[in-house]
């Protein structure tokens, strides 16, 4: 296999019950993931753990044509005994004193404070929610089982939990690859709903975490959920907790969620959080991401958000609406400022460059490289802008003979291609599950 370390790895994921033709190796951590590289194809790749890229954590590594070649089948994967009953089953909170790992790569445990608490709380009630599965979310958990009507069920990777909660409501979990280290059955209990019962999902995974693996695990959940209540395909409602500028990964990967503004808080981070000397200037970075309508979800003023009546939904008190965007489009906790050229709201320190026809953090940048992780406004294709779009200048060439690279390459008009009323001549699209897929139109040949 081509060792080009630069080059992105793709990666594949074992669904549950798979045939055995379709079965991973498993390390002790569960099923495998398949890595490859962009170039190549999944049978030049091979097999690593989900949770570990640290092959001191652990070193399973199989390439993919030695577990096709070899026709190996997987044993039965071993179901670990849940720990024996232990007189911590009365404590409250375990979160508040046991000691968080460390491991930033990989497993670090960072604590939810007492607004992020209250907020998930309200939301739930809001939205009667009875049941949570908390993903990864361990204090979220106890905070729902003291004094609220909410029944919850803590999948975590910390076994130490299993010390403090019964099998009814823990299982000892890989959210990396949807792998239960107990039985699974208790779970499969818990997921048994009445007529009018709600189940949310909320996870809180490590944030190094590849965004593919996590929203695989969510739909396996749903799929189950599903399975087991006989239902057909029909999603619940997630809030996913990670910070705002990994927004474009998530919706690669799950493009009906979306971001809601409020601004996640840990006890025991230095960075994330609102107090202390290294929190950062703009507060957390951290948001929910969510597939709940943000109009339903409510934010506290006391906490620094308001009621925009334009958008009719909270934000940040520091969003301000713009009638152009027709949004409060304020992500990182500063005011954005519109800009003519782009037509778009950016962070007020960017600088537009006109070769690139985008603002960006700075001037004197890598235009070629700049561009090639750019998204065209024309065909919505990753890797170009669109002076460089293929399908506009195949169109072009046929159709237009005007040669501008300012302003809206359709019509000429000071706004991005996006917004154009005449782009509909050139460009179909279509929207599913929040996804926007852009074809071109054929185009009439007129007969001279």
């Amino acid at each position: 296999m081509n060792e080009n370390i630069k080059e992105k790895l793709l990666l594949q994921v074992e669904d549950y019950d798979a045939d055995a033709a379709d079965q991973h190796p498993s390390c002790r951590h569960g099923p495998t993931v398949l890595f490859y590289r962009k170039s190549e194809t999944p049978n030049d790749g091979f097999y690593a753990c989900s949770a570990y890229r640290n092959p001191k954590l652990c070193d399973f590594r199989m390439n993919r044509n030695q577990w096709k070649g070899n026709k190996w089948k997987r044993s039965t994967e071993k179901v670990f005994d849940f720990p024996k009953a232990t007189s911590c089953f009365n404590d409250p909170d375990p979160t508040s004193h046991l000691v968080a790992h460390s491991q930033d790569d990989v497993h670090a445990q960072y604590f939810f404070d007492e607004n992020a608490l209250h907020f998930f709380a309200d939301q739930c009630q809001a939205l009667s929610i009875d049941k949570v599965i908390c993903m990864g979310a361990p204090r979220l958990h106890f905070h729902l089982r003291r004094g609220l009507r909410i029944k919850s069920f803590l999948l975590d990777f910390d076994e130490r939990f299993g010390k403090y909660l019964s099998p009814e409501e823990f299982c000892l979990y890989n959210m990396c690859n949807n792998h239960f280290f107990y039985d699974r059955q208790p779970f499969e209990l818990f997921l048994q709903c009445q007529d009018n019962e709600r189940v949310l999902i909320v996870t809180d995974p490590p944030f190094g975490c590849r965004t593919e693996l996590i929203a695989h695990t969510l739909r396996s959940l749903m799929r189950l959920h599903n399975r087991i209540n006989g239902l057909p395909v029909t999603p619940l409602p997630i809030f996913w907790v990670y910070p705002y500028y990994m927004a474009n990964y998530i919706k690669q990967d799950m493009p009906e969620l979306q971001v809601c503004d409020y601004k996640l808080n840990y006890t025991n981070h230095s960075r994330y959080t609102n107090v202390g000397a290294s929190r950062r200037t703009y507060g957390s970075p951290v948001r929910v991401f969510t597939n709940v309508p943000l109009e339903l979800l409510k934010l506290q003023p006391n906490e620094g958000y308001k009621y925009c009546d334009k958008c009719q939904r909270y934000t940040a008190v520091e969003n301000v609406h713009c009638d152009r965007c027709n949004n409060c489009c304020s992500q990182n906790g500063q005011t954005y400022r519109h800009c003519e050229y782009c037509d778009m709201c950016v962070k007020p320190n960017y600088v537009h460059c006109s070769s690139c026809r985008r603002c960006c953090q700075r001037e004197g940048h890598d235009c070629s490289l700049y561009q090639s992780k750019q998204h065209c406004w024309l065909c919505g294709q990753r890797g170009h802008i669109e002076t460089n779009c293929s399908d506009w200048l195949q169109l072009k060439c046929k159709n237009r003979k005007s040669k501008r690279t300012i302003g809206c390459l359709i019509c000429g008009q000071n706004h991005s291609e996006r917004k154009c009323k005449l782009r509909s001549r050139y460009f179909q699209e279509s929207q599913f599950m929040g996804q926007t897929l852009i074809t071109i139109r054929k185009q009439e040949h007129k007969h001279g």
